[in-house]
């Protein structure tokens, strides 16, 4: 789908790539997913979209992940990632938020992202751009969300673990993007989420 607007906006990406992967007995970032490192699988599919830029917020680890990622993102390090996801968020508003009227956050877990989402998104934003675009999948509300630069104040009075579900919650200015693939709800959060979805999709998703 191709964005209609002739006048540009200019949208980033944060990529929240930070965390220890405590569930793991190594980097849930350096996953194999089909051939490829799991966080390379990520930004690969995220630039395949029409996004402008991609940050992406290392953390635990981050030499070890450093040396092998793609080099195409733009790569932010927070040292202070044991403070919790906030902390990655803000360096990501923080890293964009200067030139982009909006930023989408993505998870480094979430391995069926696509560029169809993440267009249909900047889409939506063309129409209204002090809103927060969200997916969602059988009601459910899922990742990745867009969040307009009229938050960006929000998203940086964020503290500890919270996340913008306790924005979007509060946000009376919220456009739902209802989405039929349900493999966008899929995460990796334990070894059996990562066994069970290699079981369930053997083969890479288009």
């Amino acid at each position: 789908m191709e964005l209609l607007n002739s006048l540009h906006i200019h949208i980033s990406g944060i990529l929240l790539a930070s965390g220890a992967s405590r569930r793991f007995k190594s980097s849930k970032q350096l996953l194999d997913w089909h051939g490829r490192y799991l966080i390379n699988h990520v930004v690969n599919k995220i630039l395949e979209s029409q996004i402008d830029e991609l940050f992406v917020i290392l953390g635990n680890h981050y030499d070890e992940i450093a040396s092998v990622i793609d080099p195409r993102p733009t790569i932010i390090i927070n040292n202070g990632w044991q403070i919790g996801k906030s902390s990655s968020i803000k360096m990501g508003v923080i890293s964009a938020g200067k030139i982009s009227d909006g930023v989408i956050f993505f998870l480094v877990d979430q391995p069926f992202i696509n560029k169809l989402i993440i267009n249909s998104l900047m889409n939506n934003f063309q129409k209204s751009r002090d809103s927060i675009i969200v997916p969602r999948v059988n009601g459910r509300l899922c990742n990745p969300v867009l969040f307009g630069k009229k938050y960006y104040e929000k998203l940086m009075g964020l503290s500890g673990e919270q996340g913008g579900k306790e924005i979007i919650y509060k946000s009376q200015d919220v456009i739902w993007v209802d989405w039929e693939d349900e493999k966008l709800l899929l995460d990796i959060d334990t070894e059996e989420d990562y066994k069970n979805i290699l079981k369930d999709y053997p083969l890479p998703s288009l």
